[in-house]
């Protein structure tokens, strides 16, 4: 047993196996260590990021978006019109919108519980005042609008009244001068038009007028008075100038004269002491000013309020964040020490190996070796090969003096010789393998494109139904109508015979409109098949709408012909702006015709699963699209299946790869599709979230001749 230690501890494997242990240990170590550092510092990062940095951005936002809301206030008071105050609105509309987003986000988060009431009360204080603010803006544009019209008909009022009084004022003045009633009447007589009577009726009409000027200058003031005590002040001056006109009306005995003007004066007393007169108009306008400006008032304190709260806020996630950061730098900078004196011992260790084990007893050892065998190659065989030791090293020496015995006993020329037999058998029996490996992968090439002709069988024949099925009902349908004809030629009134023929020859023209258009149909359905079929490997333009419509409702069909219980929603978005492209017809349609099968067995495999677990709410749907973008085209096919997961997604185009059981792919549709879309220039993308939809996106350049060109050379090549 001490002999076999000696032995197993003089092994170069052994002390080798000493040296490494020790290195991995120490990397062990270090590596535990800087583990627990990163898990410190990675700790302290996402207390950082998760809390202290969203709970500052959040702050941060919400005194942005209270700014803001703050600095639009004002606006609203300032808007002109209803469309300026309108588009403020929706300014305002949009910071209240993130100012709440911010405030939610903020409390959602739940570190500043001190804070969270008195943020919510200020926030809903803050959108009340600007909601008051638009809804007393509103009321002053209606207030505007009533001061304008009240305005007017004051001015109208004033240019009325001086129309009717000032004429009889001058005819009574004129008559008390002159004596002259007219100039078409003669002089009066003296006595009775220099009479106290018609004088005072002069001094009357004056008055009048002085008193109704009074009383339309107060009203046309109030517009230019802000103090509602000043309002009341003019309101008792306009009463008291109506009261005179009152006391003078009832002074005038002629009341013939002022008979016309009289409802006038009535109307002046509605503007002044009616229910919408001008001072409580000015009232109402000076109260809402009032208000608006205790309430800006108010927003500057709440702003200046909120404000302080934030900052509070943004102190303390900064203090958190400043903790969390003080404890992973004291957690590194312990790490870095450590790992710094682990570094030092490895080196010197390292060193040691190197210069003591590895240079003195192994490099030097393995150079003699490394020399014999050198001249051994150059076909020195006769020297003996001696290496001291006991370990590997000497081991090798000794397996490599048996290889120099052996070797001068082989013939060199007999070994190369079987080595040439054993390769050309090699590469018979590879050219016979990939021989065999070529016809069923052309087997399976032809499979696919059968299984893919079938699908399109499937998907013609019941195309080419529908349009039969009606000619041959409205052909039915025809003839019972003929056989009516034939009865009404037996009714003796001509005139109701003649109407009754017309209205079955209408009916009869319409059923063989409608034979002549399914006829038509059925016919272009054939045409375009048959044209598609003797364009294949020909490129040519088409209609590419027309043509991915075609080809997804025969993969349609076709799974409703061969699939017991499908059925898929489709929805199409065309754009007609796509246009006509040059393609070989056939094959870009296979292209179509696979992807939509396959979506088409998503949705119904999802389906069956879902009514698997009871949950009936799945509808499956397949959304078709196409649109220009640029100089391409592209044509999207989305389905609401499962979905490929990620791992599954990089091998869909290899050949062969299939998640279909075996009986129902083979695993090249997609593969040859995406060659197809390749020779035509363009792109085979998807994009899938699992669960939820899988989305294919063909894209093509618009001149494909030049890739399509470039194709047939190389295949002629």
């Amino acid at each position: 047993m001490a002999k076999g230690s000696a032995i197993s501890i003089n092994k170069l494997s052994t002390q080798l196996y000493a040296a490494i242990f020790v290195t991995v240990l120490i990397t062990i170590i270090a590596v535990i260590i800087a583990w627990l550092s990163f898990e410190r510092v990675g700790e302290a990062q996402q207390k950082v990021n998760n809390v202290s940095l969203p709970e500052m951005i959040s702050a941060f936002g919400l005194a942005r978006t209270n700014s803001a809301l703050s600095a639009a206030a004002p606006r609203l008071t300032t808007a002109q019109n209803e469309i300026d105050l309108n588009n403020v609105s929706e300014e305002i509309d949009t910071y209240v919108g993130e100012f709440e987003r911010n405030l939610e986000n903020l409390l959602t988060m739940g570190n500043n519980r001190d804070f969270e009431n008195n943020l919510t009360e200020s926030a809903r204080e803050l959108t009340q005042n600007i909601d008051e603010i638009e809804s007393l803006m509103k009321e002053t544009f209606v207030l505007r609008g009533k001061s304008e019209k009240f305005n007017i008909s004051v001015s109208r009022l004033e240019q009325t009244i001086r129309t009717d009084l000032l004429p009889l004022i001058d005819n009574q003045f004129f008559y008390v001068m002159t004596g002259y009633e007219s100039l078409d009447k003669g002089i009066g007589d003296p006595n009775t038009y220099r009479s106290e009577k018609e004088i005072n009726l002069f001094r009357h009409l004056s008055n009048l007028e002085k008193e109704v000027n009074i009383a339309i200058q107060v009203l046309a003031s109030t517009a230019t008075l802000n103090d509602a005590a000043l309002i009341d002040v003019l309101r008792d001056q306009f009463e008291s100038s109506y009261d005179g006109i009152q006391r003078t009306l009832k002074e005038i005995d002629r009341g013939s004269i002022l008979e016309d003007t009289l409802p006038l004066f009535d109307a002046l007393n509605l503007y002044g002491s009616g229910e919408e007169n001008g001072f409580q108009l000015r009232v109402d306008e000076i109260r809402i000013q009032n208000r608006l400006v205790e309430l800006l008032q108010h927003n500057r304190i709440i702003s200046a309020r909120l404000v302080n709260q934030v900052e509070a806020i943004v102190s303390n996630s900064n203090e958190q964040a400043n903790i969390a950061i003080e404890e992973a730098n004291a957690t590194v900078s312990a790490a870095n020490r450590l790992l710094l004196i682990l570094a030092i011992t490895s080196v010197v260790l390292a060193f040691l190996i190197a210069w003591l084990f590895v240079g003195k007893h192994i490099l030097k050892r393995l150079e003699e070796l490394s020399i014999r065998m050198r001249t051994m190659a150059k076909g020195d065989l006769d020297e003996e090969v001696v290496v001291k030791g006991k370990d590997e090293i000497a081991e090798m020496a000794e397996a490599l003096e048996v290889f120099r015995k052996n070797s001068l006993e082989v013939q060199r020329l007999n070994l190369v010789e079987e080595l040439a037999e054993e390769v050309v058998s090699k590469n018979q029996e590879l050219e016979k393998v990939l021989e065999e490996l070529q016809k069923a992968q052309n087997q399976i090439v032809m499979r696919e494109k059968l299984a893919a002709l079938g699908e399109l069988t499937a998907g013609v024949a019941h195309e080419i139904k529908n349009p039969l099925n009606f000619v041959k009902n409205f052909s039915e349908a025809s003839l019972e109508l003929i056989d009516e004809l034939e009865e009404a030629t037996e009714i003796e009134d001509h005139e109701e015979l003649i109407e009754e023929i017309k209205d079955l020859a209408s009916i009869i023209k319409e059923n063989l409109e409608k034979i002549v258009s399914h006829g038509s149909r059925a016919d272009r359905i054939v045409h375009d098949m048959l044209s598609m079929g003797r364009g294949e490997g020909q490129a040519q333009k088409v209609p590419i709408n027309q043509l991915v419509d075609e080809h997804a409702k025969l993969a349609y069909h076709s799974s409703r012909a061969t699939t017991e219980g499908f059925n898929v929603h489709i929805v199409s978005e065309f754009d007609p702006n796509v246009g006509e492209v040059v393609v070989i017809p056939m094959d870009f349609g296979r292209v179509i015709l696979n992807i939509v099968t396959n979506a088409c067995y998503a949705t119904h495999k999802k389906r069956i699963q879902m009514e698997a677990d009871d949950n009936p709410d799945y509808h499956p749907e397949l959304k078709i699209k196409t649109l220009r973008v640029d100089n391409t085209i592209q044509i999207k096919v989305r389905d609401n299946g499962d979905g490929i997961p990620d791992e599954i997604k990089e091998k869909i185009f290899n050949p062969f790869f299939t998640t279909k059981p075996t009986d129902e792919g083979t695993g090249l549709g997609l593969a040859m599709s995406n060659d197809i879309v390749r020779e035509h220039g363009g792109t085979l993308s998807v994009n899938s979230q699992v669960g939820k939809f899988t989305e294919f996106t063909i894209e093509i350049p618009e001149d494909t001749q030049v890739h399509l060109h470039e194709n047939d050379e190389e295949d002629s090549n």
